[in-house]
């Protein structure tokens, strides 16, 4: 009997000095870059069928990233990461949500921008 209290004393106690593992549950370094150049890719797809297309393919990788930025500053698991990538897990976060953004900000100006050349041109006359 008296073994089974100890058991249940030290069972209890345990978790306290256990440390998890953060990182295996978050994605990796090539997956934020990975849903950067794949959101970017079909967002310029989608761009060029139809302009509502084009905003429902920002909306998941929006959410990502966002999603992603949000666990890099939570109180809990920011501290974790630091510790166990270093800012460098933070630093990609960040950089590739800012390629992805003026990615797609860059074809939607790239598309208003050939649309402007195109009525400028064709409004012309010689």
């Amino acid at each position: 009997m008296r073994n089974k209290n100890f058991f249940a004393i030290v069972c209890c106690f345990l978790p306290l000095c256990a440390h998890a593992e953060v990182l295996d549950k978050l994605p990796q370094i090539q997956d934020m870059w990975l849903y950067a150049a794949l959101g970017f890719l079909f967002a310029g797809v989608a761009l060029r069928i139809h302009w509502a297309l084009f905003v429902l393919a920002l909306v998941y990788p929006a959410l990502w990233f966002v999603s992603l930025l949000m666990e890099v500053h939570s109180f809990d698991l920011g501290p974790a990461i630091v510790v166990e990538a270093g800012q460098s897990y933070s630093m990609n976060a960040y950089a590739a949500a800012i390629i992805w953004l003026l990615g797609v900000v860059g074809l939607f100006v790239w598309k208003k921008i050939g649309k402007f050349a195109k009525g400028t041109t064709s409004s012309y006359k010689s």
